[in-house]
């Protein structure tokens, strides 16, 4: 029954015995049609891939299960391949076929690289005839008004298409990362320092909460700001009344940095989606303007030092980002 349904999924799945081919579905013969008569024959003589063959050493050796991306050189599919230890010392091999997946990946990243490019030009242009306008209208009446709203749009799409910069940047990984130490106590004080006029125009109030003086991350200082940057943006945009909290602790391995505020909070169907890109709780979070963006660049930024950004709220109690970035330098696995 089992083989039944082994013999109908789109999955490739190979039984090996030691280094040879028990069985294999017809998916997998699809994948790996090298041989007429691949039963009995060596894993490598299959696949005619080694880096396929050396993870099944390695889950054969440790006894964990074993996972890698591979590209086959003849025919350029590009497979996600499991090896799984088996109870009886045999080890099954999964390989999916994952090349349609990194070939929409790789149209989206260039789409969104060069729409953000495109609209750069014409965007100039409207932000610069707005401020021409603007120098030659009175001080109040409804031509300033209107104008005046064009300038905030104008600023908005370039706020959206500096993000969507960004994003490109981050699906190529064409972004270089610092491993340095940096003092997150005066990375807190500067961040409290720069959104102190905004905060007080909305009648909010903006403080710093350090538990550990000295406390010392290690990591890209420039795109932690930035990450916290776009979290504050947050909590300052959702939150109506009272306060705003940047905290710092540190613990043995790890230093958090967090983010708190007062706002209406998020529903709990909502919260595991915040950092998904252009996700938006509108009707939970006042309906505010934004591209849905902030938190997902923030996630990839933090990300990529090796740290882990996490949401915990409470809808009608607030909300807390937490940044969580390492000590100590990482190692090489």
């Amino acid at each position: 029954m089992l083989a039944g349904i082994l013999e109908h999924v789109e999955e490739g799945v190979l039984l090996l015995n030691g280094t040879r081919v028990r069985w294999l579905n017809p998916a997998a013969r699809l994948m790996f049609p090298a041989l007429e008569q691949p039963v009995g024959r060596p894993l490598v003589e299959v696949v005619r891939e080694h880096r396929i063959d050396g993870l099944a050493l390695r889950a054969r050796e440790s006894r964990l299960e074993q996972a890698a991306e591979v590209e086959l050189p003849i025919s350029g599919r590009i497979l996600q391949v499991r090896a799984v230890p088996l109870h009886d010392g045999d080890l099954i091999l999964l390989a999916r076929d994952i090349t349609r997946l990194r070939y929409l990946e790789t149209v989206r990243q260039q789409f969104v690289a060069n729409l953000s490019h495109e609209i750069r030009t014409p965007l100039a242009g409207l932000d610069l005839a707005a401020q021409t306008l603007s120098a030659e209208l009175p001080a109040d009446g409804d031509m300033r008004l209107f104008i005046d709203r064009i300038t905030q749009e104008a600023g908005r799409l370039a706020d959206i298409v500096f993000n969507l910069n960004q994003l490109a940047a981050l699906d190529a990984e064409g972004i270089a990362v610092e491993r340095l130490p940096f003092s997150v106590d005066d990375l807190v004080r500067a961040l409290v320092d720069r959104y102190q006029v905004r905060a007080a125009a909305g009648q909010l109030v903006l403080r710093a909460d350090i538990a550990t003086a000295g406390s010392t991350a290690v990591g890209d200082r420039a795109k932690t700001d930035q990450a916290l940057q776009n979290i504050v943006d947050n909590a300052l945009k959702f939150t109506g009344s009272g306060e705003v909290v940047i905290s710092a602790s540190a613990e043995l391995s790890r230093v958090e940095i967090a983010v708190r505020d007062t706002g209406p909070g998020i529903p709990g169907r909502d919260l595991a989606r915040i950092f998904e890109r252009f996700y938006k709780v509108d009707r939970s979070r006042g309906g505010q303007p934004g591209s849905g963006l902030g938190l997902s660049i923030a996630r990839h930024l933090v990300e990529l030092q090796g740290g882990t950004i996490l949401a915990e709220s409470i809808p009608g109690a607030g909300t807390v980002i937490r940044v969580r970035l390492p000590r100590a330098p990482l190692t090489s696995p």
